[in-house]
């Protein structure tokens, strides 16, 4: 009954108005809806609930204007008829069908919808390479985004629609490679991202992609993704001009050291955003151009708060900006991921990175398997990071060390004392064989004291946690007596699984 007197409420509405409530309901949000279910299977739901929706659906040809190579041949066609001249959405996607029409679904529906290209607007291919020399080679005047996988092999697709897409404005090149020299695709972008990883001769070089940002003041993002070293012709830029792009946002390049510096010195992004790339600590150029964009990004989001997060391995580390208030999350506003010798890069970063900005964020800090030799950071560069307040120490890191250097205060270059990482509230230790008699000490040391007649010693933990540790029932207690049984928690198998049972 409830939904037969909410239909009728909709069919007193102007056709005009049911149509646009069909279209928001059949409209895929992009990217993820547009690999799910068909916006024509929706379509038939609607039309099937009665003879006026029915009527509607018949009479609106922006309800048959997105194509799903999920759809039958037929409805296909059908739907080219009934859309008219309504701009197409046209998306692809190449399932795993039996071997024998392994290729047949997707090459018949690019077939079907070829006479039409004129019509494209938003184009979404993920197929392999036999559909992908289906593309028409005639214009497409309302294209606006072209998005392009090749699921099997890199592919060069030789100038599609012509090169006459005059209005596209989003680019997205998976594993397919245009003839970057001679692009007229790449002209007047608003987004650019192309992702090679393998075929070197395919790789897009700098002077290259300085040419089509050239041409492209409007670019707001920019993603660049291959491995190929072949791609570093630094010396063929020369002197060129430096680009000002001023409404770009997002840059994200994960290519070779060389390659990136080389681009970054010949782009000024003041409004950016969002900001990624991989270095060597060795390519001292490449880190002076890193530095400006760290405070960029946390100068245009003023009233986002932050958190750095760093994770330290034996030969990578990695420099990650996140939102302060989510705790797990991919959105990372700013990332940096540097190959090398950990000290020299740990060093940079506390000495030259983190001064770039006068704001200092909360710290996790992360050390992974293989880092050893913390004699030299303790009192030199530890002192730096104030805002240490999640501390991880992983299997095989010998962490004794850090735990009498945070024993007691340190004398600082002012020539007073101060405590390391004062604000540290969360621990986190892998791994077995420690010796934990030294972690005891600390704790006493650093947390056992009266706190009214001591008001700058540091709070104890909230959080002290044991994965895969040996400690003794006996550590255990003597821990709970400093810092309370409640903050305190252990998971491995031994004797006691928690220090809430004490």
């Amino acid at each position: 009954m409830s939904l037969m007197i909410n239909q009728t409420h909709i069919d007193r509405l102007p056709i005009e108005t049911i149509s646009n409530i069909f279209l928001l309901a059949i409209r895929p949000i992009w990217p993820r809806q547009y690999r799910m279910i068909s916006a024509l299977a929706k379509l038939a739901v609607i039309a099937a609930v009665s003879r006026r929706w029915r009527a509607v659906v018949d009479s609106t040809p922006e309800l048959w204007s997105f194509l799903h190579s999920s759809d039958p041949v037929k409805i296909t066609r059908m739907a080219l008829e009934k859309s008219k001249d309504a701009s197409l959405t046209v998306t692809c996607i190449q399932y795993k069908h039996p071997k024998a029409d392994k290729d047949l679904v997707a090459t018949r529906f690019i077939d079907c919808v070829k006479p039409h290209v004129a019509r494209w607007q938003f184009v979404f291919f993920r197929v392999n390479s036999p559909a992908l020399r289906r593309i028409p080679a005639a214009a497409a005047p309302r294209l606006r985004r072209f998005t392009i996988q090749c699921q099997d092999d890199h592919y060069l697709l030789d100038n599609p629609f012509g090169g006459h897409a005059p209005q596209i404005r989003e680019l997205a090149c998976m594993r397919v490679a245009l003839r970057w020299d001679s692009a007229p695709l790449l002209a007047g972008l608003s987004s650019l991202k192309i992702v090679l990883v393998q075929k070197e001769r395919l790789s897009i070089r700098c002077s290259e992609l300085y040419s089509a940002i050239a041409s492209c003041p409007h670019l707001q993002s920019l993603i660049i993704t291959q491995r190929s070293h072949s791609a570093d012709d630094p010396l063929v830029l020369g002197d060129v001009p430096t680009l000002h792009l001023p409404f770009l946002t997002e840059i994200k390049l994960s290519v070779s050291p060389a390659f990136t510096s080389t681009i970054l010195a010949h782009v000024q992004a003041p409004a950016c955003k969002i900001f990624m790339a991989e270095a060597e600590v060795e390519s001292a150029d490449l880190l002076s151009w890193l530095l400006p964009y760290f405070s960029k990004v946390i100068n245009n989001r003023p009233g986002e708060s932050w958190r750095t997060d760093l994770f330290v391995e034996e030969e990578r580390v990695r420099f990650t900006l996140a939102p302060a208030h989510k705790t797990f999350t991919v959105w990372r506003p700013f990332d940096l991921e540097f190959s090398g010798e950990w000290i020299p890069t740990f060093s940079w970063i506390i000495e030259k990175l983190l001064p770039s900005t006068a704001i200092q964020h909360p710290m996790t800090l992360h050390f992974s398997i293989g880092c050893e030799h913390f004699e030299s950071l303790l009192e030199c560069v530890f002192l730096r990071l104030p805002r240490v307040r999640y501390l991880i120490l992983e299997h095989n890191v010998n962490p004794e060390l850090v735990w009498e250097w945070l024993a007691n205060p340190i004398e600082n270059s002012a020539g007073g004392s101060q405590w390391g990482f004062p604000e540290l509230c969360k621990i986190e230790i892998y791994g077995e064989k420690y010796d934990w008699d030294v972690l005891v000490k600390t704790v006493r040391s650093r947390w056992g004291g009266d706190q009214d007649e001591e008001p700058h010693r540091p709070q104890p933990p909230e959080t002290l946690r044991f994965l895969a540790g040996d400690l003794t029932e006996k550590h255990i207690q003597d821990l709970a007596e400093v810092i309370g049984s409640e903050a305190i928690s252990t998971e491995y198998s031994g004797e006691t699984d928690s220090a809430e049972s004490l």
